[in-house]
């Protein structure tokens, strides 16, 4: 016999969010995964699984910043100048 649960029609912040992840799952996923390639397997996530963490972090209501690491670009930038990878004055978008 099977089971048969009521659920409830009204959608919150956290239970509204399965449907839109399976919907993403079923029609989205691969399109990531095909378009940016596949991810080493030793790192086990594939790019649309980090996009929907992060789709689900959004529409929980829940704020992401991004951390710009300025000190730590600067010395990546002073690095490469200093082994030569870069040249001063040569412009280079990143």
């Amino acid at each position: 016999m099977a089971k048969i649960q009521i659920k409830s029609e009204k959608i919150t912040p956290f239970g509204g969010i399965f449907p839109i992840m399976d919907e993403f799952n079923r029609v989205l996923s691969g399109i990531v995964d095909s378009t940016l390639g596949f991810r080493c397997k030793l790192f086990g996530y594939q790019y649309s699984e980090i996009i929907r963490s992060l789709m689900c972090v959004y529409f929980c209501g829940k704020t992401y910043e991004f951390n710009k690491a300025e000190k730590l670009n600067t010395l990546l930038l002073e690095a490469l100048l200093t082994t030569g990878q870069l040249t001063k004055g040569f412009c280079l978008t990143l």
